[in-house]
Formats: C-alpha cells, structure tokens, sequence
C-alpha cells in the first residue's frame, strides 16, 4: 500500500489552547491542521508551509517544539484516492501524518484561512477537544500525543 508523506501541528498559543481546523469539502471533519509534503521538502519545511497557506501564519511567527514520536496513518476513501490520483498522477492509498507541536509566537495574529480548503476554525484545549472528533483512530493518536507533550498542555 502507499501512503501519502505528511504532516500536522498542535499549534498551541499561551493560554495552552490549539487550533483546530475543518475542510471545506462534504468529508471534512475537525482536525489540527495538516498537509502533504512535496516532493523536494523535509518535514519542517513542509510543515512551515502548510500552516502559512492554510493560515497564514509566518515561521517567524511560529516556533516549533517538537516532533512526536507517534504518527496518524490512516486509509482514504476510494474516491478521495481517485481525486487525487486524478490530480497528481499518482496512486495513494492514504495518509501518515508526522506530528509536530509548535507555539505561536504572536498571540495578537490574525488568521487568514486558506479558503479553498478552511472552512472554519477553533480554539479547543486538552479538557474540551474530544467532543469535535468524530474519527476513533484520530482520537486515540491525540491521546497520545497530548499525553506525550503534556507539559505544553
């Protein structure tokens, strides 16, 4: 099976809270942010870059903390495997996702959602999370890593 290199961040600001983000499309659900890494990125420059088109966050705005030792693997829909197929020219069968902590240097930035794929966007933190998640396996992987960064939360 192949699966799609990419990445995700608890982006956490300094009342311990992080963003949650949902898709615009109708299989969306709530999750932190997250996206592919190109062919030519490392994980960090693929993470840097997706939290500033997705929300315009700028890395001198950002600092990164760490990275988990856990990662979210996970299967696509058939179609959604299709679409990007279609797309790229390239078959995946899903994604497994590096996750990353990072810290918003800036508490007064204004987020601007990438439109084509944020719809909306939240606050939650560690006690008030779990009631937006709506995938088992997602729940289980946040678990862990919150538990693991429990100290920035």
């Amino acid at each position: 099976m192949n699966y799609r290199s990419a990445v995700s961040a608890f982006i956490i600001n300094d009342k311990k809270e992080f963003i949650f983000v949902k898709g615009v499309s109708n299989r969306s659900y709530w999750k932190i942010p997250a996206g592919g890494v190109e062919r030519d990125e490392d994980l960090k420059q693929a993470l840097l870059r997706e939290i500033n088109e997705e929300l315009g966050i700028l890395e001198s705005d950002l600092e990164v903390l760490a990275k988990s030792k856990y990662t979210e693997k996970f299967d696509w829909p058939k179609e959604l495997s299709e679409e990007k197929f279609e797309k790229k020219g390239i078959w995946y069968d899903g994604q497994e996702r590096t996750i990353f902590i990072c810290k918003l240097k800036n508490q007064d930035i204004k987020l601007k959602l990438q439109e084509e794929e944020i719809s909306e966007f939240l606050w939650v933190n560690k006690d008030n999370y779990e009631k937006y998640i709506t995938i088992e396996n997602q729940l289980e992987t946040m678990k862990k890593v919150i538990e693991e960064f429990k100290d920035y939360f």
